[in-house]
């Protein structure tokens, strides 16, 4: 029997950018340290001579300072690339980045578990291995960039507004605990 309650990263809906047409090829976020060994190597590659002028765009996390929210600037820049490059960490687990650069119509490569499944937007993520060559991921960069379907990413982006909208998770989220808490109330008091 199931006793846990899963829940997902959030998007605002109002932060998320109108879908438009895009230019540039890809970018890849966040922190670097040794909790994201992919996304170290990637970033490396990116800034070395090899990766430089691939059309890969880094751009670093900006910390937790509690001066500004940066989510509205990092969706609209989100929304200038076809793929965005969202790593998970050495624990495995779903960022929120992955739902953000899907809300704002990217095609999201990532590291991310096969069995840790995305609901509504599972199909957009393009799974790679923790230990797959940077040369590697900017070639499979450039092909999804080049297939780009805006129909289909519209489509995904609408999806992720929908399902991983804060109120919409509360929702579930709450729902979910009444059911496990309605369950708990039902078994008998043993002396």
């Amino acid at each position: 029997e199931e006793h846990l309650v899963r829940t997902y990263h959030t998007v605002d809906p109002a932060a998320v950018p109108p879908y438009a047409n895009r230019r540039k090829v890809a970018l890849i976020s966040g922190a670097v340290s040794s909790a994201y060994p992919l996304r170290r190597e990637l970033v490396r590659y990116a800034e070395s001579r090899a990766g430089r002028d691939r059309g890969v765009d880094v751009l670093r996390h900006p910390g937790y300072g509690r001066t500004k929210c940066h989510t509205p600037d990092y969706l609209r820049r989100l929304s200038e690339y076809r793929v965005a490059v969202c790593t998970s960490s050495v624990y495995g687990y779903a960022l929120r980045k992955i739902v953000e650069a899907t809300a704002a119509g990217c095609i999201v490569v990532t590291d991310l578990p096969r069995d840790d499944v995305m609901p509504e937007i599972d199909g957009n993520l393009v799974r790679v291995s923790p230990t797959i060559k940077p040369g590697q991921v900017f070639d499979l960069v450039h092909s999804l960039a080049s297939g780009y379907d805006p129909d289909r990413q519209r489509e995904y982006a609408e999806r992720a507004v929908r399902y991983y909208d804060y109120r919409a998770e509360g929702v579930r989220l709450a729902a979910r605990i009444d059911e496990l808490r309605g369950r708990y109330n039902c078994v008998p008091n043993y002396p």
